[in-house]
């Protein structure tokens, strides 16, 4: 493949306030194959964001497309035009209220893999773009096209880019890049070597890069020119540019150091070394390491928490700090096979500590359950959602993860008997699935038709093996039956509503800690963190509502903090989050937020 270095065309021009941007979060994690313990890529990722998510699952099917067909996704980005013939691909998709530009991920029919993470905050401030340009589009096309990693770095050259800064992770089972694209028409990508382990927060992360060695570093032609003109590099030697730095040069300082950025990276860094690094100036960009890393180890560390963070909200998760955090709500391993048929991802709708991770394989489909729209009306709601696709429906079963980790963000005490499961559950699905990769092999080299049909049952029993535990997992929890006295609430209401939380005979409500008790959305705010100004109860009344004998709580809420973070027209659950006695407990109804 010609891999020269090409001017970048059709660049982008238009505010980025025209954009709906995603948040400051994600994590991502590759394993070079030599340091693999199977001998393959890894890569792992949490998509982190905030607000109302919903995720889907789907697989899209090749396509043969007409002479002329344009793509468009994001309002007023660039028409791309579209080749004849697309790959398949799996999408997981964030549907969001207003859509979200960089937080979907994909694996196409070649096993190429592309995930992102914000990097914003870099010097490029007054770029100018042209024709609306590519966000989005970035990952879809190299979902659509590419048949390599390379391929997927060769794409995204051809593209202005809209956004401040962010990298993307574009994988097979040969080889793995990070690609750092910049707003306008500089870019950096460099292939992880195979015998390390590359990770990143939302900071830029490649530091020191030889831009003479082409086959491990692509870079556009005036990247260091650039960062001279600017003040933020100064060579030592006029003639030698050995010391550029790509962090240092382009990112400022105030991202690189952000708490919820070093933080996590700290926390991976300890994890693999077992050493405390404090200086994120001199964190690393990789690092070689002696003992091989199973996929095992990389769900691991993926569900990492900071030792430095602060728990009093009495969340569990209340920040960013945490490689698992408040907004991680798509957490995903891919194992990268030389059969792309046979390329893993172990999976989990939402914090991987608190949900059970189980194998999918992308290439044989979605399973059954995994969706709620087909693939063109997904599309067609990526950045025009109706409030009926954002509505709680007890029989998408997105709401039964999300309720899990919901409950365990409170209810501390109830989260060894979690783990626990949590560990025997993962050991038997890693059982099952090993089993089921034999088999399919078997099948593959008589009928891969059928190999593919064998292995899309398998997703089907996975996925639904997965929600039958999570079910069961939810029954036994200690959950409050609460009921919210209001069909509908408002957004611009000064008034206030009731929740009743009801006895029942393991639980007396008179019992309840009125100072500890709070009400409102279990989706985090704008800065991805649980909403401090979560009201508490203006009083509580106990009162026998359902006439079983025992009092219930009765308790009165100010509406508009309660509903400060939700969404116009959509059917929302609500959650009561209180103690009583010693015990933490949680409950929530549904209600129909109106402005």
């Amino acid at each position: 493949m010609n891999l020269r270095l090409t001017a970048l065309s059709a660049l982008v021009g238009v505010s980025l306030a025209a954009f709906a941007l995603p948040s400051n979060a994600c994590f991502t994690v590759i394993v070079g194959k030599n340091v693999s313990a199977t001998g393959e890529i890894l890569v792992g990722h949490n998509e982190d964001n905030e607000m109302r998510i919903i995720t889907s699952q789907y697989w899209v099917d090749p396509a043969t497309h007409e002479e002329g067909e344009l793509i468009e996704f994001e309002p007023a980005a660039a028409k791309i035009p579209q080749v004849k013939k697309t790959l398949g691909f799996w999408w997981s998709q964030t549907l969001a209220p207003t859509g979200y530009s960089f937080s979907d991920g994909f694996v196409n029919e070649k096993g190429v893999v592309v995930v992102s993470n914000n990097c914003n905050q870099t010097i490029e401030k007054g770029e100018k773009v042209n024709e609306g340009g590519i966000g989005y589009g970035i990952r879809r096309l190299v979902a659509e096209r590419a048949a390599s990693a390379r391929d997927g770095v060769d794409l995204v050259k051809k593209y202005g880019y809209f956004q401040e800064g962010r990298t993307y992770t574009i994988a097979d089972a040969n080889e793995a890049w990070q690609l750092v694209l910049l707003r306008g028409s500089r870019y950096v990508a460099r292939k992880v070597q195979d015998d390390e382990i590359a990770f990143l927060a939302n900071a830029i992360n490649i530091t020191n890069i030889d831009l003479k060695d082409t086959a491990n570093v692509i870079a556009s032609p005036d990247l260091i020119e650039n960062a001279i003109k600017k003040g933020t590099y100064k060579p030592k030697d006029p003639k030698n540019f050995s010391d550029f730095n790509l962090r240092k040069a382009y990112q400022l300082d105030e991202r690189t150091s952000a708490d919820w950025t070093k933080e996590r990276v700290r926390v991976l860094l300890n994890y693999i070394t077992g050493k405390d690094y404090k200086d994120e100036h001199a964190f690393p960009m990789s690092m070689k390491l002696k003992n091989k890393v199973s996929y095992e180890q990389v769900r691991q560390m993926i569900s990492g928490h900071s030792k430095h963070e602060v728990r009093n909200s009495g969340w569990y998760h209340q920040g960013m700090n945490d490689i698992c955090n408040i907004g991680t709500y798509d957490s995903v391993v891919y194992v990268l096979r030389q059969n792309p048929l046979f390329t893993l991802a172990w999976r989990t709708n939402g914090r991987p500590s608190q949900q059970f991770s189980y194998p999918q394989y992308p290439l044989a489909g979605a399973a059954i359950g995994q969706n709620f729209m087909d693939p063109k009306t997904g599309t067609a709601a990526q950045f025009h959602a109706k409030p009926e696709q954002l509505s709680y429906r007890a029989d998408r079963p997105v709401y039964t993860f999300l309720a899990m980790q919901n409950f365990l963000d409170w209810q501390h005490q109830d989260y060894p008997i979690f783990a626990k499961n949590k560990r025997a559950f993962e050991k038997q699905a890693a059982a099952e699935v090993h089993k089921a990769d034999k088999e399919g092999r078997m099948l593959y080299r008589v009928d891969p038709a059928k190999a593919k049909a064998f292995l899309h049952e398998f997703n089907n029993y996975s996925f639904h093996n997965v929600l039958h535990a999570t079910e069961q997992e939810l029954h036994e929890l200690h959950h409050l039956p609460i009921i919210i006295n209001s069909k509908e609430l408002s957004q611009s209401s000064d008034g206030t509503f009731t929740v009743t939380a009801l006895s029942t005979p393991e639980v007396h409500m008179t019992r309840v800690d009125k100072e500890a008790t709070r009400f409102g959305s279990p989706f985090s705010n704008a800065d991805l963190e649980v909403n401090r100004e979560m009201p508490k109860p203006l009083k509580v009344e106990f009162l026998d509502v359902n006439k079983d004998g025992l009092k219930d709580a009765v308790f009165t809420f100010p509406i508009k903090t309660a509903v400060a973070f939700t969404v116009p027209d959509v059917d929302t659950e609500l959650y009561l989050w209180t103690k009583v006695g010693k015990k933490r407990l949680a409950g929530f109804d549904v209600v129909k937020i109106k402005k």
